[in-house]
């Protein structure tokens, strides 16, 4: 029962989830009104990028699955999460520009460049060492939250306390029904976290 939970919360909270939510918070949070879209052109917008980030990227994968050029879908190898990094960070990449020329996403693009650049970051330490995906977006979503919390007038702090919460659930998860060690969920959580902090200061 308890690894069904963890598997539900892993699956609820995808990286590849993750832009999705973030484009919702921007669109429902009090105050930012630069996001006063009709519901139909927020439903657009949301389904946009849905696609772009969770299902191009989840059909590639399973095509690397199916053509056996990574053994699982869950990608415990930490070398068969190369290529499929890659492809991520380029897809993020095309939706980014996709975009940039509605200027009243600059926030979301921001985030969207962030985690991009966070992907290639993960590239990198991936060559040397296992890190937890999962937890490096849980805590790409936590710096940019408390960016936007820094740099405009808006009371987010709850929201903020909330998804720290909800990073320690999704901690909880991985350990529950993967090899991970806390070690490689802290580094996880702390790169992405402070590589989105910078990017929404700066």
């Amino acid at each position: 029962m308890e690894k069904k939970l963890a598997g539900i919360i892993s699956l609820l909270f995808h990286p590849l989830l993750l832009p999705t939510y973030m484009l919702i918070i921007l669109f429902y949070i009090p105050g930012f009104t630069i996001f006063s879209y009709s519901t139909e052109t927020k439903f657009y917008l949301i389904a946009f990028v849905f696609i772009m980030t969770f299902g191009i990227p989840a059909s590639l994968v399973y095509m690397l699955k199916r053509f056996k050029v990574i053994e699982s879908l869950q990608m415990n190898n930490r070398k068969e999460r190369l290529i499929p990094l890659g492809m991520m960070a380029g897809i993020y990449f095309i939706t980014f520009y996709s975009l940039n020329n509605i200027g009243s996403l600059a926030l979301f693009n921001l985030f969207l460049i962030g985690v991009a650049i966070v992907s290639l970051v993960a590239i990198v330490i991936t060559l040397y060492t296992k890190i937890s995906l999962h937890m490096m977006g849980a805590g790409g979503v936590s710096g940019a939250l408390l960016g936007l919390l820094l740099a405009y007038p808006v009371d987010m702090r709850w929201l903020f306390y909330l998804v720290i919460l909800l990073a320690g659930v999704i901690g909880y998860a991985r350990l529950t029904i993967t090899n991970h060690t806390l070690r490689q969920l802290y580094n996880g959580f702390m790169m992405g976290f402070v590589l989105m902090l910078a990017l929404f200061i700066l």
